[in-house]
């Protein structure tokens, strides 16, 4: 494999602080398939850290700060503080000390990348692109925000000549890539505690767009995306008869979508094993970029009927009896939408949803939003907020959110402990339903006493 040149080079032993996150093992990995010699420390275990150490890349839980002292560059977590023993020696022995964002640029400008951004749908869309190429026979390098079911992995050194990335718009972090495609799934109002308001968000996207060195997609279906598409050249599709590719004849259920997609370099009949027109959309936008980064149209379809889902995005947990327990990361308004109705599919299914609000900034910033996409549900638990590392606020908490759903109409109960959340969910449920565990937090760790309760009524 002929390797591109690095300007890496000056540093063939590179140490990674907080080397379990989910944003820093996947970039170990690919520090150690470009020939790097790679160690990695967190402050405790994990499977992904242990991971690295089944690719023979040096690890430990703690503090070594005379190995952090002996490296040509440390990279450092977001979540480590300067303060940190290992980020203190390596000043102190002079060594170069990044965060991660720093990496991202260097490594894309070793490896410049498809990306695939959006406030919602980007990892979906990551690893829909990936499982579509490797369908084809194609062995694409990638970094996605969760694991691959059938892979279970975030993150492959394959071809780096085709390198997808998931491009995270949070703190700005997207702003540092090399990008040599783009798709832009949506821009929704998000994470306005780094960006301040919605107008910088959205200048945020257009300067990466207007960065990118090859083709950038939008979904015109989206507001935000149309604005965009003012700013930034771009090539549109969506349900939109204007787009310069549509989509139509959507057909759904509850385990999958398909859809016709037709625009200049052809058309299309799709179909994707996952529920949902927001599946639909995102897997059309993947198309639609392969396509015009000239890979087979047909195949990239054929390849996508293959995909086996991501953790975490609804990622069916258990068949219990017949009811369905589902797991999804859904944290803001618009994402508890779409997989509610997703839940419910074309059936007559109840949909009992249980709500764990995600950081106190965005409960204070969006709670009243929640109200109606919750109340679609046919009945609803909200538990208090996961904080995510952020402060508690005063007054801010998950009744906020059942209050917003209470208002929009809603049935629901507002749980703030999780380990009361299981019996809760078993005294609502009735046979068909499916139950959605619902948040960017650990409300999934109610799933395995859940499952333990219906076995024990069914």
């Amino acid at each position: 494999m002929n390797l591109p040149k690095q300007p890496l080079s000056p540093y063939p032993r590179i140490h990674l602080i907080g080397a379990g996150g989910s944003g820093m093992a996947p970039l170990a990995k690919l520090l150690s398939g470009l020939g790097h010699d790679v160690s990695g420390s967190d402050l405790k275990p994990g499977k992904r850290l242990e991971a690295l150490g089944d690719l023979n890349i040096g690890v430990w839980v703690g503090h070594r700060p005379e190995e952090a002292a002996s490296v040509d560059l440390v990279v450092v977590s977001s979540a480590v503080p300067d303060s940190d023993p290992e980020v203190r020696a390596a000043r102190s022995a002079g060594i170069p000390v990044w965060r991660r964002p720093l990496l991202l640029d260097a490594v894309t400008a070793v490896m410049p990348a498809v990306g695939f951004t959006g406030t919602h749908g980007k990892t979906t869309s990551t690893a829909l692109a990936v499982t579509a190429l490797r369908a084809g026979g194609a062995d694409p390098t990638f970094i996605v925000g969760s694991d691959l079911l059938d892979l279970n992995t975030s993150a492959h050194f394959g071809d780096p000549n085709l390198f997808m990335l998931e491009a995270d718009e949070a703190f700005g972090t997207f702003r540092h890539l090399h990008l040599k495609g783009l798709l832009v799934t949506n821009i929704d109002v998000d994470h306005l505690d780094y960006y301040g308001n919605v107008a910088a968000l959205e200048e945020a996207f257009a300067l990466v767009a207007n960065r990118t060195c090859g083709p950038v997609i939008g979904c015109i279906d989206d507001a935000g995306v149309r604005r965009l598409a003012g700013r930034a050249p771009l090539v549109t599709y969506g349900l939109d008869s204007d787009s310069t590719w549509v989509i139509s004849d959507v057909d759904y259920a509850f385990s999958r979508v398909s859809f016709t997609l037709s625009g200049p370099l052809g058309s299309v009949r799709t179909e994707v094993p996952q529920p949902g027109f927001h599946v639909a959309s995102n897997a059309a936008g993947v198309l639609v970029l392969l396509a015009e980064l000239g890979h087979d149209l047909e195949m990239l379809s054929i390849g996508l009927a293959e995909f086996s889902g991501v953790r975490r995005r609804f990622e069916i947990l258990a068949h219990v009896g017949d009811v369905t327990i589902v797991d999804d990361y859904a944290h803001h308004p618009t994402e508890v939408g779409v997989t509610i109705r997703a839940g419910a599919g074309t059936t007559d299914r109840r949909v009992v949803a249980v709500f764990q609000p995600h950081r106190y900034s965005r409960t204070a910033d969006l709670a009243p939003d929640f109200g109606a996409p919750l109340a679609l549900a046919d009945h609803v638990i909200v538990t208090d907020v996961y904080a995510a590392g952020e402060a508690p606020q005063p007054g801010v908490n998950g009744r906020l959110v059942a209050e917003a759903v209470a208002a929009a109409g809603g049935s629901v109960d507002y749980i703030p402990a999780l380990r009361d959340v299981p019996e809760a969910v078993v005294s609502k449920i009735r046979r068909g339903d499916v139950v959605l565990l619902l948040g960017a937090g650990d409300v999934n760790t109610v799933a395995a006493e859940l499952i333990s309760l219906l076995e024990d009524v069914s």
